[in-house]
Protein backbone atom coordinates (compact mmCIF):
# COMPACT_ATOMS: atom_id res chain seq x y z
CA UNK A 1 0.00 0.00 0.00
CA UNK A 2 1.15 3.85 -1.08
CA UNK A 3 0.70 6.26 1.24
CA UNK A 4 -0.14 10.04 -0.11
CA UNK A 5 1.95 12.89 1.84
CA UNK A 6 -0.45 14.48 4.49
CA UNK A 7 0.42 17.71 2.83
CA UNK A 8 1.11 17.58 -0.51
CA UNK A 9 3.85 20.17 -1.38
CA UNK A 10 4.20 21.28 -5.58
CA UNK A 11 7.96 20.34 -6.06
CA UNK A 12 8.47 22.57 -9.38
CA UNK A 13 11.33 24.71 -9.85
CA UNK A 14 9.21 27.38 -9.73
CA UNK A 15 7.35 26.58 -6.94
CA UNK A 16 9.46 24.41 -4.41
CA UNK A 17 8.26 26.25 -0.78
CA UNK A 18 12.37 27.70 -0.14
CA UNK A 19 11.90 29.52 -3.40
CA UNK A 20 8.39 30.66 -2.48
CA UNK A 21 9.99 31.71 1.06
CA UNK A 22 13.12 33.24 -0.76
CA UNK A 23 10.97 35.49 -2.89
CA UNK A 24 8.66 36.68 -0.01
CA UNK A 25 11.07 37.54 2.19
CA UNK A 26 13.38 39.21 -0.42
CA UNK A 27 10.03 41.37 -1.22
CA UNK A 28 9.40 41.80 2.42
CA UNK A 29 12.92 43.04 3.04
CA UNK A 30 12.99 45.53 0.39
CA UNK A 31 9.61 46.96 1.19
CA UNK A 32 10.59 47.55 4.85
CA UNK A 33 14.15 49.08 4.15
CA UNK A 34 12.74 51.81 1.83
CA UNK A 35 11.41 54.58 3.53
CA UNK A 36 9.39 55.59 0.62
CA UNK A 37 7.06 52.69 0.88
CA UNK A 38 6.71 53.14 4.73
CA UNK A 39 3.67 54.09 6.32
CA UNK A 40 4.73 58.15 6.74
CA UNK A 41 4.30 58.34 10.91
CA UNK A 42 6.43 55.32 10.76
CA UNK A 43 9.69 56.42 7.81
CA UNK A 44 13.26 56.82 9.49
CA UNK A 45 13.43 60.38 10.07
CA UNK A 46 16.57 62.63 10.70
CA UNK A 47 16.66 63.13 14.91
CA UNK A 48 15.26 66.03 16.69
CA UNK A 49 18.37 68.73 16.49
CA UNK A 50 20.63 66.34 14.94
CA UNK A 51 21.08 65.06 11.52
CA UNK A 52 21.75 61.40 12.77
CA UNK A 53 18.72 59.27 11.48
CA UNK A 54 16.62 57.23 13.87
CA UNK A 55 17.01 54.28 12.00
CA UNK A 56 18.35 53.56 8.67
CA UNK A 57 19.90 50.84 6.94
CA UNK A 58 24.19 50.51 6.58
CA UNK A 59 25.79 47.42 4.95
CA UNK A 60 29.47 46.96 5.55
CA UNK A 61 30.17 48.86 2.42
CA UNK A 62 28.81 52.33 3.70
CA UNK A 63 30.32 52.17 7.10
CA UNK A 64 33.42 53.18 6.32
CA UNK A 65 31.81 56.30 4.06
CA UNK A 66 29.52 56.83 6.74
CA UNK A 67 32.36 57.16 9.50
CA UNK A 68 34.19 59.52 7.22
CA UNK A 69 31.43 61.63 7.09
CA UNK A 70 32.32 62.71 11.17
CA UNK A 71 35.83 62.86 10.04
CA UNK A 72 37.42 66.00 12.73
CA UNK A 73 35.24 64.89 15.38
CA UNK A 74 35.67 61.55 17.91
CA UNK A 75 33.33 59.31 16.97
CA UNK A 76 32.13 56.36 19.34
CA UNK A 77 30.25 53.42 17.08
CA UNK A 78 28.31 51.48 19.35
CA UNK A 79 27.51 47.78 17.46
CA UNK A 80 24.21 46.87 19.77
CA UNK A 81 21.53 44.38 19.99
CA UNK A 82 17.94 44.17 21.71
CA UNK A 83 18.77 40.61 22.77
CA UNK A 84 21.62 41.73 24.49
CA UNK A 85 21.53 42.76 27.74
CA UNK A 86 24.83 44.54 28.33
CA UNK A 87 24.35 46.94 25.49
CA UNK A 88 20.59 47.59 26.47
CA UNK A 89 22.59 48.77 29.72
CA UNK A 90 24.63 51.25 28.26
CA UNK A 91 22.37 53.03 26.22
CA UNK A 92 20.97 55.50 28.87
CA UNK A 93 25.04 56.45 29.32
CA UNK A 94 25.67 56.50 25.65
CA UNK A 95 22.55 58.98 25.84
CA UNK A 96 23.44 61.18 28.54
CA UNK A 97 27.41 61.43 27.21
CA UNK A 98 25.62 62.45 23.44
CA UNK A 99 23.61 65.14 25.37
CA UNK A 100 26.55 66.57 26.99
CA UNK A 101 29.61 66.53 24.55
CA UNK A 102 29.94 69.30 22.05
CA UNK A 103 28.42 67.60 18.97
CA UNK A 104 31.00 69.74 17.14
CA UNK A 105 34.12 67.59 18.09
CA UNK A 106 31.78 64.51 19.26
CA UNK A 107 29.21 61.85 17.34
CA UNK A 108 27.37 58.91 18.62
CA UNK A 109 27.05 56.26 15.64
CA UNK A 110 25.08 53.27 17.26
CA UNK A 111 24.26 49.97 14.67
CA UNK A 112 21.91 47.83 15.94
CA UNK A 113 23.05 44.60 15.04
CA UNK A 114 19.76 42.51 15.32
CA UNK A 115 19.29 40.17 12.66
CA UNK A 116 18.30 42.01 9.81
CA UNK A 117 14.56 40.29 9.29
CA UNK A 118 13.71 41.01 12.69
CA UNK A 119 15.41 44.93 12.99
CA UNK A 120 12.81 45.99 10.70
CA UNK A 121 9.42 45.79 13.00
CA UNK A 122 11.79 44.80 16.19
CA UNK A 123 14.19 47.76 16.58
CA UNK A 124 11.68 50.72 15.74
CA UNK A 125 9.26 48.92 18.26
CA UNK A 126 12.04 48.28 20.94
CA UNK A 127 13.23 52.15 20.37
CA UNK A 128 10.02 53.36 20.69
CA UNK A 129 8.99 51.79 23.92
CA UNK A 130 12.11 51.88 25.67
CA UNK A 131 14.60 54.58 24.53
CA UNK A 132 13.01 57.17 22.47
CA UNK A 133 15.48 59.50 22.36
CA UNK A 134 17.93 56.91 20.88
CA UNK A 135 19.11 56.95 17.18
CA UNK A 136 20.34 53.93 15.57
CA UNK A 137 21.36 52.24 11.94
CA UNK A 138 20.10 48.83 11.58
CA UNK A 139 22.28 46.33 10.20
CA UNK A 140 21.71 45.97 6.60
CA UNK A 141 23.32 42.54 6.06
CA UNK A 142 22.82 39.15 6.46
CA UNK A 143 25.70 38.47 8.74
CA UNK A 144 26.11 40.48 11.90
CA UNK A 145 30.10 39.92 11.73
CA UNK A 146 30.48 41.51 8.24
CA UNK A 147 29.52 45.06 9.50
CA UNK A 148 31.53 44.71 12.45
CA UNK A 149 34.68 44.13 10.52
CA UNK A 150 34.63 46.19 8.50
CA UNK A 151 35.88 48.17 10.85
CA UNK A 152 37.62 45.94 13.33
CA UNK A 153 38.79 42.49 11.28
CA UNK A 154 39.89 40.63 14.71
CA UNK A 155 36.50 41.49 16.28
CA UNK A 156 36.21 38.44 18.83
CA UNK A 157 32.30 38.62 18.52
CA UNK A 158 31.49 40.04 22.05
CA UNK A 159 28.85 42.46 22.51
CA UNK A 160 28.32 45.41 22.74
CA UNK A 161 31.68 46.79 20.74
CA UNK A 162 32.28 50.07 21.08
CA UNK A 163 35.16 52.22 19.14
CA UNK A 164 36.55 55.43 19.93
CA UNK A 165 37.62 56.93 16.17
CA UNK A 166 39.99 59.70 16.82
CA UNK A 167 39.48 62.42 14.80
CA UNK A 168 41.57 61.61 11.95
CA UNK A 169 39.39 58.65 11.36
CA UNK A 170 41.55 55.47 12.99
CA UNK A 171 40.14 53.46 15.76
CA UNK A 172 41.75 55.05 19.10
CA UNK A 173 40.45 52.53 21.62
CA UNK A 174 38.05 49.25 21.63
CA UNK A 175 35.67 48.64 24.10
CA UNK A 176 34.34 45.27 24.14
CA UNK A 177 31.37 44.30 26.57
CA UNK A 178 29.76 46.55 28.90
CA UNK A 179 31.01 49.80 30.15
CA UNK A 180 29.54 52.92 32.41
CA UNK A 181 28.86 56.24 31.22
CA UNK A 182 32.60 57.50 33.22
CA UNK A 183 34.39 55.14 31.06
CA UNK A 184 33.34 56.24 27.54
CA UNK A 185 33.58 59.40 28.77
CA UNK A 186 37.56 58.53 29.82
CA UNK A 187 37.79 57.05 26.34
CA UNK A 188 36.17 60.03 24.39
CA UNK A 189 37.82 62.75 26.07
CA UNK A 190 41.68 61.43 25.53
CA UNK A 191 40.90 60.86 22.08
CA UNK A 192 39.63 64.74 21.44
CA UNK A 193 42.62 67.05 20.80
CA UNK A 194 43.31 69.88 23.36
CA UNK A 195 42.11 73.09 22.31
Amino acid sequence: MRLAPVNPVRTTPDHTPIRRYAVALVAASLALASPALWPEDQAPEAAAGGDEPVLEWVRADGLLPLLESHRGKVVLVNFWATWCGPCIHEIPALINLREKLDPSRFALVAISLDDQADAAWLVPEFIETRFPEWHSYLNGEFEDYLLVEELDPFWPGVMPANYVIGPDGSIFRTLLGGHSEEQFEEAVLAAMPSD
